[in-house]
């Protein structure tokens, strides 16, 4: 087992500096400051929540609010979630539970506020305990390197939590921290559904204390895997959510993003950066990477903590050219790594260079994307759904054309029945010729449209949210017979098919 030790130094500590480290003031003062920071992003520069898979996860934490911890999904009766349901991310779901009596733009503001500062705290108390100086500011550093990541750390999304347990679980597992790795394992499967990243971690670890020439350790595999089962077996949707599980590594990530399936539109964040955008958001991450790797490799037999962050981030740096989505972790990752590793590095501004290179590199296209957050605009204003409200009623199926806005439409049109919520494989799952044929109308809009809705889908009403790949669905479905135009505006068609006979979902 790893010694209980503090950071190797040439020299010891000054009293005056051994002082402060055990102080508790400094972790108050720093958690106040990261939430203002975090505040004064979404307060400051989001008008409304960028991603649309936000207003899902509201939507499902005023469901809860109303109908307990879920155990099916009948609003989306198409999917294999109505009646497999699992929330991966129940723990998020439930910071909306207390503020379902406000507006979900604000609500979503709140969640994303505590999240954010819940990361950056994170970040410092790892530096902290590690004693390197000036933690506080280095576990700013992330926002600093990346657009790319100040855009993924402004999102009101699970994987905010996922970030912070991560960074977690790596500290825990180098210092051989069991109890704390054994709670914050037991935490991922409320929280994330890639539940089983502690073990990857945990391997990480103890390859990185392999390569520094120590003996490598089985306890904390161990207590991540008892950690990971006891969150898994208290979880509400224990049995479904591993099967859930599978369905996300294997059929989305494996099958449907990097096996290119045909069929599946899964949106840009699965797609990978050119080697133009790596250029331009993602040199710094990778220039700090670089400089972490070479300084905890040559000092590793010293201390292999450092050289597991680097490792991690490394990983993510590798997913990141398959699916954008991962630098999210490579770069708070290897802005970790660079920390750890400046205890090697005897000039005193260095932590002020590193700052002053990545503002210089990432100052402007952060700038931008922190404007380009107040660009978007409310898709379904409260007057929209006001109308499409009084047209159509609750409990009613509607077929809509996509998947990714099912929660503002959620939102709008409570207790309402769409097809698929989070993605389409999991229609796809549940029956994959009515997944077929809901593609294909959507996407052709062939002859008899109205009707295959009304014969197969059981549904009166269509909301499609207006895109060219639809252009022919909308242009076909507006002159068929029967049908009658509810809305028509710059975002919505919405269509009346007319009485249908219920069907039964598949």
């Amino acid at each position: 087992m790893l010694p209980d030790r503090s950071i190797p130094r040439t020299a010891p500590p000054s009293p005056s500096r051994a002082g402060i480290t055990h102080r508790r003031w400094p972790i108050a003062a720093w958690a106040a400051a990261y939430l203002c920071v975090a505040a004064a992003i979404q307060f400051g520069f989001v008008s409304i929540p960028f991603d649309a898979d936000t207003a899902y996860h509201v939507a499902v934490g005023r469901l809860i609010r109303e109908h307990g911890i879920l155990h099916a999904f009948p609003w989306t009766p198409f999917s294999w979630l109505a009646d497999h349901y699992a929330d991966k991310e129940l723990l998020f779901h439930l910071l909306f539970v207390p503020l379902a009596g406000l507006s979900w733009i604000t609500a979503a503001k709140i969640v994303s506020t505590i999240l954010g500062g819940v990361v950056l705290l994170a970040f410092y108390l790892v530096l902290r305990r590690e004693e390197v100086r000036y933690a506080g500011a280095w576990a700013l550093l992330p926002l600093a390197l990346s657009a790319v990541f100040v855009f993924r750390f402004a999102l009101t999304r699970p994987h905010l939590l996922s970030i912070a347990l991560t960074v977690l679980v790596l500290w825990a597992a180098a210092r051989g921290r069991l109890v704390a790795l054994a709670i914050v394992s037991g935490i991922f499967p409320w929280a994330y559904v890639a539940w089983h990243l502690p073990l990857v971690l945990v391997a990480i670890v103890e390859a990185a204390r392999l390569v520094s020439g120590e003996r490598p350790r089985w306890k904390p595999v161990a207590v991540a895997l008892a950690g990971i089962a006891a969150g898994v077996a208290l979880h509400p949707n224990a049995l479904n959510l591993v099967r859930f599980n599978w369905i996300v590594v294997y059929e989305v990530l494996f099958r449907n993003a990097w096996g290119g399936r045909p069929g599946f539109s899964l949106g840009q964040e699965f797609e990978p950066f050119t080697l133009a955008q790596w250029a331009r958001w993602l040199a710094a991450a990778m220039a700090a990477l670089v400089a972490a790797l070479v300084l905890s490799w040559r000092n590793r037999r010293e201390d292999p903590a450092p050289l597991a962050f680097a490792i991690a981030a490394l990983a993510f740096a590798a997913l990141t050219a398959r699916t954008a989505r991962f630098a999210e972790y490579f770069v708070p990752l290897s802005a970790m790594a660079l920390a750890l590793s400046a205890r090697w590095v005897r000039w005193r501004w260095y932590p002020a260079a590193v700052a002053a290179l990545a503002i210089v590199y990432a100052g402007p296209q952060i700038s931008t994307t922190l404007q380009g957050l107040g660009d978007k605009q409310e898709r379904l204003p409260a007057k929209v759904a006001a109308v499409l409200q009084a047209r159509i009623p609750p409990g009613a199926q509607v077929f809509t054309c996509d998947w990714g806005h099912t929660g503002t439409l959620m939102l709008a049109l409570p207790e309402r029945r769409f097809i698929v919520a989070l993605d389409p494989t999991l229609a796809y799952l549940k029956d994959p010729e009515s997944y077929a044929l809901w593609y294909g109308l959507s996407h052709d809009g062939p002859p008899g449209t109205a009707e295959a809705i009304r014969r197969s889908f059981g549904a009166r009403y269509v909301i499609c949210f207006w895109e060219e790949w639809n252009r022919r669905f909308n242009d076909r479905l507006a002159f068929e017979p029967g049908v009658r135009t509810v809305l028509f505006d710059e975002f919505w068609n919405v269509y009346d098919l007319g009485d249908v006979a219920p069907v039964q979902a598949p």
